[in-house]
């Protein structure tokens, strides 16, 4: 199993894309995707669901606009890893 904190950009584009946004793209630029890098990163390590869903729940403002929850989010994530193989 790859290492969360050895995880390419690459996976964890895919692993975004399936989990939380499909339309997201390069284009954001690579100051955004370090920075969701950085997120996905963190949410794979968490101990707990729980401890996952605290990781994003700052930095989605508002989660009930898009009728989602940060636990969803993280669940979702934690689930798109698994799928590429890397232990959550």
């Amino acid at each position: 199993m790859e290492n969360a904190m050895q995880i390419t950009l690459s996976t964890v584009k895919a692993i975004y894309r399936n989990a939380i946004d499909t339309r997201a793209s390069d284009c954001e630029g690579s100051a955004w995707w370090s920075e969701v890098a950085d997120e996905v990163r963190n949410v794979i390590a968490a101990r707990t669901l729980g401890e996952a869903a605290a990781l994003i729940e700052w930095s989605h403002h508002d989660w009930t606009e898009v009728s989602d929850t940060p636990r969803n989010a993280a669940k979702r994530i934690r689930e798109a890893s698994r799928a590429q193989r890397i232990n959550a």
